[in-house]
């Protein structure tokens, strides 16, 4: 077999022409090749990260938040002082991350640079969400600090009219209109662009409309239609005359309005800012992005503020303010009435001379005191108040408190902030419980009063030689100093109490109600104001307007037609024909007329509608057909409604005039 040759391997290829033997072994090889390719790769993620050196900018970030939150805890730091810190100087976390970052560089620069390799720092995912979610809170609170809306605060100022500078140049124009203004008719303006200016000094029994157009665009043309859109619409409504300026994009109006003084006020403005002055009748007022300014006012005010970057200032009113809503800065000063304010205001709030109660509500901070002979100013971190009637109620927290020359009862509840009271004779009883802070009570040297302080983790003082007991977490003193009287209750945690003894001047007593005015001219027209704010306007020709301290408003004219609003709402006109119009305080409403025909709109969708040959048609709130015995029934309440009113308003009128003579 020695003689025979091997055998020969087949001709073609290794494996002969099987070529799905050979895509399987090429498949294999590639497999292979890449099995290697990820060894080697998963090699060297093993050996960098035998490398890498955790960063410690996460534990430092993490004790930092630690100690922070111990020291808002145990009272050293404000928890709102913090976040108004915090809102402001928040980048100041990204700059010393970054800091720290930058040190542990340069450190494995110098200590490592003779490895081959630098070790590598990692930050961690955990650290880089708790950088964002400090980023995201700042941003958040750099937007709500002082009230504004714009997420960067002072950074940008984008506003409305910042965007319509975009839309082209700025067209002005000027229009002037007029238009009859009867005794005892009442103004509403709504205006969704621009300033309201209002003046009750109109003499001519007209109103005066200045109205000054601004619109942004890059054609003449176009400005022109514009400005022609922009001219205000007035319409009368029974006795209310309303002043609707249309809504048009790149443009705005501010209107300066001239009415009678008597006339009862009703402006809104979406955009822009209002002022009112020399009123003598009712004001309401809503400015949803912009400042309102009231005065020379004699009536109620109501104000509704709903932007917290807008301001309201009042003043020389005679009558109640209510103020509603968000803002920022309050400024109400020279008030004969009560005063009351209810909302956020994030900036200062500034109260002077207030005759009635002044009552202050909002989120973190209830106030209510009974006259205010001088002043209260409070901000976000402090509150001071000189001169002031009681009884008085503070609860608030995270603030400083200083009350002067404070008459009556005092109680006073707080947390993280100080207390400074000076109680004015007479001494009335005084009640100030306080949490991480000092208590500060000055009272008349010759007072006589029961006193119980206590102070947990502080010092207790006292000017009376009443002795201190207690341990070192706890020390309190009590007694009766002369012949006792008032009780005066002091506690306190983290803080101090002292209880001293001064000189203090009594407050001056209540000031007189101004005398009443009356002014009569040549014409026999007159105007009478008494001197609980009654204003009675008389002209020559017989008609008068008589509008209450609470709001009650009575018109009549010499043509023997006249309205009036009552202090619940409701409103009875009758015109010079005999047609009467009642609206009911539940909005029902009702109108008779001469020629017998009658129609009504009940508060439940009700409606009955009655022709002067008798015919009537009737459909309740199901949407029914309403037999004649429910209309009739339906009627008859309305007409009851309308004698009641009737004989209100007489006897209103009566009330009133009387009043008016015995002051003059």
């Amino acid at each position: 077999m020695a003689n025979y040759p091997p055998p020969y391997p087949p001709p073609g290829p290794p494996y002969g022409n099987d070529w799905k033997y050979q895509r399987r072994v090429m498949k294999e090889q590639a497999r292979a090749q890449r099995d290697m390719l990820r060894a080697q790769q998963q090699a060297y993620r093993y050996q960098m990260r035998s490398m890498r050196r955790n960063s410690i900018l996460g534990p430092l970030m993490v004790v930092a938040l630690g100690i922070v939150f111990l020291l808002v805890q145990t009272g050293h730091i404000a928890g709102r002082d913090l976040w108004v810190w915090y809102g402001r100087w928040w980048p100041a976390l990204l700059v010393g991350a970054g800091l720290v970052m930058l040190l542990e560089w340069g450190f494995d620069q110098f200590f490592h640079s003779d490895q081959p390799q630098l070790p590598r720092r990692s930050v961690g995912g955990g650290v880089f969400t708790l950088l964002l979610l400090f980023g995201l809170v700042g941003i958040l609170f750099s937007g709500m600090r002082d009230g504004h809306n714009a997420i960067f605060g002072h950074g940008f100022n984008i506003n409305q009219d910042n965007l319509d500078e975009f839309m082209g140049d700025k067209h002005e124009s000027n229009q002037s209109l007029s238009h009859n203004f009867p005794s005892g008719s009442n103004l509403s303006v709504n205006n969704p662009r621009g300033d309201v200016t209002i003046s009750g000094t109109s003499a001519d029994d007209q109103i005066h409309i200045t109205v000054n157009k601004q619109v942004f665009t890059r054609s003449d043309s176009d400005a022109d239609n514009k400005a022609q859109q922009l001219s205000p619409k007035v319409d009368t409504n029974g006795n209310t005359i309303s002043i609707m300026v249309p809504s048009v994009g790149g443009g705005r109006a501010d209107l300066d309005i001239t009415i009678p003084a008597a006339a009862n006020t009703t402006v809104t403005a979406n955009h822009g800012d209002i002022h009112i002055t020399a009123i003598k009748a009712p004001v309401n007022v809503t400015a949803n992005h912009g400042d309102i300014v009231l005065s020379a006012i004699t009536g109620t005010v109501g104000a509704h503020i709903n932007n917290g970057d807008s301001s309201f200032s009042a003043r020389s009113v005679t009558g109640s303010v209510t103020v509603e809503g968000r803002g920022r800065d309050l400024t109400i000063s020279e008030i004969s009435g009560p005063v009351s304010m209810s909302g956020d205001f994030y900036g200062t709030t500034h109260v002077e001379h207030i005759r009635g109660p002044v009552r202050f509500h909002s989120s973190r901070m209830d106030l209510q005191l009974a006259r205010l002979d001088g002043e209260i100013e409070f901000n976000h971190s402090d509150i001071s108040a000189d001169q002031a009637v009681g009884p008085l109620t503070l609860t608030t927290s995270n603030k400083n408190i200083t009350l002067d020359r404070i008459g009556g009862d005092i109680s006073v509840t707080n947390r993280n902030g100080s207390v400074d009271l000076t109680s004015a004779p007479p001494l009335g009883n005084v009640t100030v419980e306080n949490r991480n802070g000092s208590v500060n009570v000055t009272v008349p040297e010759k007072a006589g009063f029961s006193v119980q302080a206590e102070a947990t983790n502080g010092d207790v003082e006292n000017d009376f030689s009443l002795p201190t007991e207690g341990n070192d977490n706890r020390k309190n003193f009590g007694g009766t100093v002369g012949k006792g009287g008032s009780l005066i209750r002091i506690t306190t945690s983290q803080g101090d109490v002292a209880l001293k003894k001064a000189s203090i001047a009594p407050l001056p007593p209540a000031p007189p109600p101004p005398p009443p005015l009356s002014i009569r001219d040549a014409d026999g027209s007159s105007v009478i104001i008494g001197k609980d704010g009654v204003s009675i306007t008389s002209s020559p020709d017989g008609s008068s307007v008589i509008v209450g301290k609470d709001g009650v408003r009575i018109a009549t004219r010499a043509d023997g037609s006249g309205s009036y609003v009552g202090k619940d709402g409701t409103r009875l006109t009758t015109s010079a024909d005999g047609t009467k119009v009642y609206v009911g305080k539940d909005g029902t409403k009702y109108t008779s007329r001469p020629d017998g025909s009658k129609t009504y709109m009940g508060k439940d969708g009700t409606r009955i509608t009655i022709s002067p040959d008798g015919t009537n048609v009737g459909i309740g709130s199901n949407g029914k057909p309403l037999s004649d015995s429910e209309i009739q029934n339906r009627l008859r309440q309305a007409e009851d409604e309308i004698r009641k009113t009737t004989d209100q308003r007489e006897a209103q009128q009566r009330k009133e005039r009387s009043a008016a003579r015995q002051d003059n």
